[in-house]
Parts: structure tokens; C-alpha cells; sequence
């Protein structure tokens, strides 16, 4: 026998004589074992809350949008309609009234809808503790 296969049996010995990978050799495999599922699981967390964060920041960033052009909107709108409408009630400050209302109810509804997709909003890596979970198991089961 070559030393290769002298070093994989373990001390030169045949497997199955005893002689076999010692109880050090299998605590250190285990233990690189188990640092290699950590940092997978590390980053698998790490991925998840990246996505989630990315969501989040995209879903503020379209509620800022929202917000910036309905609120140039409005200006535009009030300046116009407030006019139109204060022709028909017959006075201008009637007209800024109904058409700032009207705005402010559009603006809720917008603002309210993005809220409670915020609140919808997941920032616990769901994956991750799906995995560790199934993981405590298995060494549950296994020990």
C-alpha cells in the first residue's frame, strides 16, 4: 500500500482493524463540518435580509415618489381647478376648499396603501430560521 492509502485508512492500520480514524480526527472533521454549516447558513442570512432590506428601501423610495408628484400635482391641480371652481360656487376660497379636499383624500388613500404595505413588510430572514430550525432537528434526531 502507497502512503496515500496509508493516510486515509488512518496510522497505517486496514479498515476495520481498530485501527481507523482516531476520535480526534472525527471531532476536527465534524467541528470543520460544522463551521462549513454555519457559514452557510450565515450567508443564506445574509442574502435574505439583503433582499428584504432592498424591498423595503425600494417600496420608501416609490411612497417618496408617489408623494413628490402628487403633491406637484396638486399644486398644478389647485391652481387650475381651484379657478374653474370658484367660478361655479362663486367664490375662490369655496374653490380652494373643494379642490384641496379632494386632493388631501387622494393623497390618504396613496399614503395609507404604502403604509400598510410597509407593515407587510417581512424583515425576519424566513428561510433562515426555516433551515435552522430543520437543522436543530436533524441533530436532535441524529444525536
Amino acid at each position: 500500500m502507497d502512503a496515500v492509502h496509508q493516510r486515509r485508512l488512518g496510522r497505517g492500520g486496514a479498515v476495520g482493524d481498530g485501527n481507523g480514524a482516531s476520535f480526534a480526527n472525527l471531532v476536527t472533521r465534524l467541528l470543520n463540518e460544522l463551521v462549513r454549516l454555519l457559514d452557510q447558513k450565515l450567508t443564506l442570512l445574509k442574502l435574505e435580509l439583503k433582499e428584504e432590506l432592498g424591498a423595503a428601501a425600494r417600496r420608501v423610495a416609490l411612497l417618496a415618489v408617489g408623494v413628490a408628484v402628487g403633491a406637484f400635482g396638486g399644486l398644478f391641480l389647485i391652481l387650475a381647478l381651484t379657478i374653474w371652481v370658484g367660478e361655479l360656487v362663486g367664490s375662490m376660497p369655496g374653490g380652494f376648499a373643494i379642490v384641496g379636499g379632494l386632493l388631501a383624500l387622494g393623497g390618504g388613500i396613496v399614503f395609507l396603501s404604502m403604509r400598510r404595505q410597509l407593515a407587510e413588510q417581512r424583515f425576519v430572514p424566513v428561510k433562515t430560521v426555516q433551515e435552522l430550525r430543520r437543522d436543530a432537528e436533524w441533530i436532535k434526531h441524529e444525536l
